[in-house]
């Protein structure tokens, strides 16, 4: 799912994602969907209209994008945007802050899981996460880096590096 003006941002546009602590239900996708959708069409920074869109993959990782010819989203739009998804999420019961959790896919049960951080890398030293580990990519920090997917191999994420 995603936003109506996602596919017109630039692939250089900005972005911050978050994770839900679940997949949500579909009920909960079409309420984040139609929320988000108006929230982003009145964000501001400063009293300037900032020109952004949203998609959702997986039902759990939401990528929020910013076009990044439109103004600069500064310290209290960026607050109002997290504290939206707070809300959001106290109304419906998700997590979408938890930020020391790495989302992999779980070849034993066939579903995504969600580690901390030190026992993923318990995992991989134990040879549980493999190169070919497949994990949500959660330092993407452009629109580009989201396409066509967030999903990447371990032996191409940011943990690939700090392993070596």
């Amino acid at each position: 799912m995603e936003g109506a003006a996602w596919r017109s941002l630039p692939n250089s546009s900005r972005t911050w994602l978050y994770t839900a602590d679940r997949v949500l239900t579909d009920e909960e996708q079409s309420a984040l969907c139609a929320g988000i959708e108006s929230f982003l069409a009145e964000w501001v920074a400063h009293g300037q209209s900032l020109q952004a869109s949203w998609r959702l993959e997986g039902g759990r990782c939401l990528i929020i994008a910013l076009d990044d010819r439109s103004p600069n989203a500064t310290g209290c739009s960026i607050d109002t945007k997290v504290h939206w998804l707070q809300a959001f999420g106290e109304e419906w019961g998700v997590d979408w802050m938890k930020r020391n959790t790495v989302t992999y896919y779980d070849e034993q049960i066939s579903a995504w899981s969600d580690m901390m951080l030190a026992s993923f890398w318990a995992a991989r030293k134990a040879g549980v996460v493999g190169e070919d580990t497949r994990l949500v990519n959660a330092v993407v920090s452009k629109k580009l880096e989201c396409e066509p997917t967030l999903v990447c191999a371990f032996s191409m994420s940011w943990h690939e590096e700090m392993w070596r």
